[in-house]
Formats: C-alpha cells, structure tokens, sequence
C-alpha cells in the first residue's frame, strides 16, 4: 500500500477490486456502519466507465462510485443550479469545474435506469470546500439529481448478492 492511502478516504487494493463486482445484496462496511447494496449502474462517458452502488442503511440511502484508486460517497442534497453552473450549499459557492455526457452501460437492481439512458453530469467544486463537491446529473426526461460527494473510506465489501460475473 502506497504513503497515499494513509489519507483518509484511500482504500485498500483489494477493496477497490472488489467495488467493481459489487451486486445487489452485497454490504460495503465502513466505520461502524454497514450499508447494503440495492442497486448497481455502470456509466459509459468515450471510452471510461465505472461503476455507482445505490446503497442503504436503515431510512438512509446514497451513492458510492469508483473513482480511480478511491471511492466516493455522494449524498443527496437540496441546491439550486443556476445555468452557469453556480450553487451555494452550506455557506459556500460551488462553481462548475466540469461537465460531460454519459450513457448507462448496465443497470442491476432497485434503480429506474436502464441500459442505453444518457444524463448530462457537471462537477461543481469551491475553493473554500475542498474535501466536497456538488454532483449534478441531468437526466434525459427531465429527472435532475443532486448530490454532495467526498472521499469515502470503505474498510470491507462483503459478497451476499449471490452469483459473480
């Protein structure tokens, strides 16, 4: 393990590995907190893709995705957008910093999406906020989701979802 992972929110290797066959069922543990796998997407932008997790815990629901060599955790939050890519949240301004379109490749469990849905995603950060950002997906259709994302510190994934591909 490299001196990066020593940060909080680095994962381990083989949890990384093991994010990318998460299935439904399946538990991701971090802290003193187990959070179950309801819903699995897997989002196409050119030639990358990574997997997102809907996760649950009790009434508590929120997303996780493989980003690189770590996984953030995106909550949902309440923010206006303006059209320039503008939102303030907690006493902050989040500005865009990026944006770009994606295609859903796969889509497993309890999640409206399928296979071939196109959303439009901005990433909008404050230099004042770094440890967070504001995720904005544009759902064809109309559905606009935001969230606040951040670094997540996963300790274990445990498979419970049956068959792995």
């Amino acid at each position: 393990m490299g001196w990066l992972n020593r940060f909080a929110g680095r994962n381990a290797a083989n949890v990384l590995a093991e994010f990318s066959r998460l299935a439904p069922g399946d538990e991701v543990r971090a802290g003193d907190e187990t959070w179950t796998v309801s819903a699995v997407l897997v989002y196409r932008s050119g030639e990358d893709e990574w997997p997102a997790v809907k996760l649950a815990h009790g009434a508590t629901s929120a997303w996780a995705v493989l980003e690189g060599d770590h996984v953030a955790r995106y909550d949902p939050v309440q923010a206006q957008v303006d059209p320039e890519g503008r939102a303030r949240l907690d006493g902050h301004t989040y500005t865009r910093d990026e944006m770009g379109a994606a295609v859903i490749a796969r889509a497993e469990g309890d999640v409206d999406a399928r296979p071939g849905d196109t959303l439009g995603y901005q990433v909008l950060r404050s230099p004042d906020d770094p440890a967070r950002w504001i995720s904005v997906e544009s759902w064809a259709g109309g559905f606009v989701e935001i969230s606040a994302g951040r670094l997540w510190s996963v300790d274990a994934i445990v498979a419970r979802g049956g068959a792995r591909r």
